[in-house]
């Protein structure tokens, strides 16, 4: 039997390490619980024992996070425009520039969440740093992701999948589709999943669905909405159920206004973040010392005199959070700068943040979904319907992008082509 023969035709695990191994540049995807990320932590461990140099990125902070990388924005130095700065080169540091030249794997993961657009000027900024104009400068390339997740946000029309850029063409991924499920050890919900993911919602799935609201959720589950403002309104009144004083923390700003607009669109520190002792909360910035990452969570254990919060992430000591500075540039200058120390409150989080994540049990709140994919992705957080609290759904929650399914029956078949 040939390798990633058995299982009715579908790529082993095995199979996709044994591609990315070898050097090619790889389209990793497939359905939530098919065991990516887990791969992908795998691919790392051997890949940096042969003394290769890989760079791990995601397109949100939060993803990142999770497999201890940083944003591809951040790392590549691309910086948030729609296209490459004309200075690019001039406004990176030559430790960066080192850095960018010595990387033989390049892991971009949620690749679904990035516009076409950015993926060109990823290679664009490659080409120009490694002096090589061959895809991507000539490093490996290992995109992971489901376009099933939610898609690129839409800035004035602007945007499309990565499967439109001009990257994608060339660099002649082999496609790696995972399927079997290695997360769901409740077969309804990979069913209602996958029947979502074929458009082929039935009245049983709905029944399964709908029996999971109502019923209260445990005090400390992660609740998730779909909209910023009904996050922000759980958190405040959470934070106002905590006993004790409350303490305010200022943003502050500098440079043109339109700059500065720019910036705030990026930065999820709030322009007056109010803690107490016991709240919960989130950082929002990768920390330079590395105590925290984006996307830790932990509670504020305590103030120092001048009113610093003192906070116990998950798993690690109580560290003073002290304002940190996030910044727009153009070539050399700083055309906007903000400062905040980087925590939110964390009692609520969007469905587009919990991207990514594996939960224990949810609360979900899909009545104001808004775009294809959110209820996908909401309710693939949790490994079992009965750790699912449904406090409400839409219609268009159950709906999924058709593009997303026409890129997705594309990738089956040359995933299969590579069996």
């Amino acid at each position: 039997m040939q390798p990633g023969r058995r299982n009715g035709g579908r790529m082993q695990q095995d199979k996709a390490l044994q591609i990315m191994l070898r050097g090619d540049n790889v389209m990793l995807t497939g359905p939530a619980g098919s065991g990516k990320s887990y791969l992908l932590s795998k691919f790392v461990n051997k890949a940096r024992r042969q003394r290769k140099k890989v760079v791990v990125t995601a397109t949100t902070g939060l993803a990142a996070a999770h497999l201890g990388g940083q944003t591809i924005h951040s790392w590549s130095g691309m910086g948030l425009d729609n296209k490459l700065h004309e200075d690019y080169t001039y406004m990176m540091s030559e430790g960066r520039k080192k850095l960018i030249r010595k990387t033989d794997v390049l892991i971009i993961d949620e690749v679904s969440m990035m516009h076409d657009y950015n993926l060109d000027m990823v290679d664009q900024a490659m080409k120009i740093v490694r002096e090589n104009e061959e895809p991507f400068g000539g490093m490996q390339v290992i995109l992971c992701g489901d376009f099933f997740q939610l898609p690129p946000v839409q800035q004035g029309g602007n945007g499309k999948f990565i499967t439109e850029s001009k990257a994608w063409q060339a660099l002649e991924l082999s496609v790696c589709y995972l399927e079997e499920q290695h997360r769901a050890d409740d077969l309804r919900l990979q069913e209602i999943l996958n029947a979502m993911r074929a458009g082929d919602m039935k009245q049983k799935h709905l029944k399964w669905l709908l029996a999971r609201k109502g019923i209260e959720p445990p005090e400390e589950v992660t609740r998730l909405y779909t909209i910023n403002v009904d996050v922000e309104t759980l958190n405040a009144q959470k934070l106002a159920e905590v006993p004790g004083d409350s303490h305010y923390l200022l943003r502050t700003s500098k440079g043109g206004f339109g700059s500065i607009q720019q910036l705030e669109r990026n930065v999820l520190a709030p322009a007056v973040l109010e803690l107490k002792q016991s709240a919960v909360v989130m950082a929002v910035k990768n920390d330079p010392e590395q105590r925290f990452a984006n996307g830790s969570t932990g509670v504020v254990i305590d103030f120092t005199d001048d009113g610093l919060p003192i906070v116990k992430f998950k798993g690690k000591r109580p560290i003073i959070v002290y304002p940190d500075i996030w910044e727009l540039k153009s070539g050399d200058k700083t055309t906007a700068s903000i400062t905040q120390v980087p925590l939110r409150l964390a009692y609520a989080i969007t469905v587009h943040k919990s991207q990514g994540m594996t939960l224990d049990a949810a609360e979900i709140d899909l009545t104001k979904a808004f775009v294809e994919g959110m209820g996908y992705v909401g309710l693939s957080r949790v490994k079992n319907l009965d750790n699912l609290y449904l406090k409400g759904i839409n219609q268009r929650a159950l709906m999924v992008s058709t593009e997303a399914q026409k890129i997705d029956a594309a990738l089956r078949l040359r995933s299969k082509e590579l069996l």
